[in-house]
């Protein structure tokens, strides 16, 4: 049996904002228009909310630190796709979409910052059942890399079922597929997680972004590493999540509540079940591989093409709790019904390296309450 820890490099942000926003594309610039003026880093802009409600009401503040103090008199926001000043420090529009912006003061510039408008409101997060709680079920996140065009990948996918039968594993477990092998997979995801993840061969699962196991023909082995996984940490933190799927726009309002103070990521993974596509096989092994389940249609949680941790929350007190807003747009290609949410966080649990410390499934067009021990 073959373990492999995964390194992975931690990107820190300047400013760690505790509300954010985020969408089927990390960074976000629908129309960039004419150049601003460049950052000159003594000017740091951020908004209290980055998404909105595009009812004319609904109201966005511009938050301006010049070397670590607020100010809000002589500043300028501009609207970045048109380096039109705005008035004031708020903003509101009755059109949906996404808008970027950035400020002015004396002779500094800052860099831009984002807002999606969205045509109905931002859902609200669930009541959290116990307050003064901070002990949480904790859960392993699985990724299985895998496709259509591989071969050998009936037998990982073999003893995964096997395994996921015994509810002692399904109890701990999410997983999920990445179809990275073949383009011509119709499952096939073009964000390239296996990349990421440091796969060079298939089938391959990994374990919270932290452990490999490639050993398609060893139950055991793959439980070893659930188990190795499991008994890692214990949950840092909780999640809640509340999603609201109005046409093809998804909301996905997600809290994260701290065990203990530390710094947290959040990322969202949209799966679809039930996805045909005839599957190679050359195992010998018997059974309905060519059924797809647990398909990453979309990984909503890119920092960079070699980092998949999520979007920062920055520091959260124990007892508190970060937030963050998903804008998902849906393609007209997947299956609604058959489609369901993976939220996790990453921290860096030792030696900096962020690992994923917890996950949780979400319906589509539900919620999902803090889970307590």
């Amino acid at each position: 049996n073959k373990m492999k820890i995964l390194k992975y490099l931690l990107i820190f942000s300047a400013v760690a904002l505790t509300l954010g926003c985020s969408g089927n594309d990390p960074d976000p610039e629908p129309d960039p228009g004419p150049e601003p003026p460049k950052p000159s880093g003594d000017v740091e802009l951020s908004l209290d909310r980055s998404v909105i409600h595009a009812n004319g009401e609904d109201a966005a503040e511009f938050i301006v630190i010049v070397n670590g103090e607020q100010v809000t008199e002589g500043v300028t926001i501009y609207n970045a796709q048109t380096n039109e000043p705005l008035s004031g420090l708020t903003f509101t529009t009755t059109e949906t979409g996404t808008y970027s912006f950035w400020a002015s003061y004396e002779a500094s510039n800052s860099a831009r910052v984002t807002l999606t408008a969205i045509a109905f409101p931002v859902p609200e997060l669930p009541a959290d059942p116990n307050p003064d709680g901070r002990a949480f079920v904790r859960k392993v996140l699985l990724t299985q890399f895998t496709g259509t065009g591989c071969g050998w990948c009936p037998g990982m996918i073999t003893i995964m079922g096997q395994m996921l039968d015994e509810e002692d594993y399904a109890s701990k477990v999410e997983l999920a597929a990445a179809h990275n092998f073949n383009s011509d997979d119709p499952c096939y995801l073009s964000q390239r997680l296996d990349q990421a993840m440091g796969v060079s061969s298939f089938p391959y699962v990994v374990a919270d972004m932290y452990m490999g196991f490639n050993n398609y023909n060893s139950l055991i082995g793959l439980k070893r590493v659930v188990d190795d996984s499991y008994a890692r940490s214990e949950a840092l933190a909780g999640i809640c999540a509340k999603a609201e799927l109005n046409d093809n726009t998804l909301v996905v309002h997600v809290g994260v509540k701290a065990g203990e103070t530390r710094d947290f990521r959040v990322g969202a993974w949209l799966l679809e079940d039930g996805i045909y596509g005839k599957q190679s096989n050359y195992t010998g092994l018997q059974g309905d591989f060519d059924t797809h389940n647990n398909v990453i249609r979309m990984a909503d949680s890119k920092v960079s093409s070699v980092d998949y941790s999520g979007y920062a929350l920055g520091q959260i007190e124990a007892g508190k709790t970060g937030e963050h807003v998903f804008v998902i747009e849906m393609d007209e290609k997947w299956v609604k019904s058959a489609c369901r949410l993976l939220l996790f966080v990453t921290t860096d649990e030792t030696e900096q390296k962020l690992v994923v410390n917890n996950v949780v499934s979400c319906p589509l067009d539900g919620e999902v309450e803090y889970a307590y021990e």
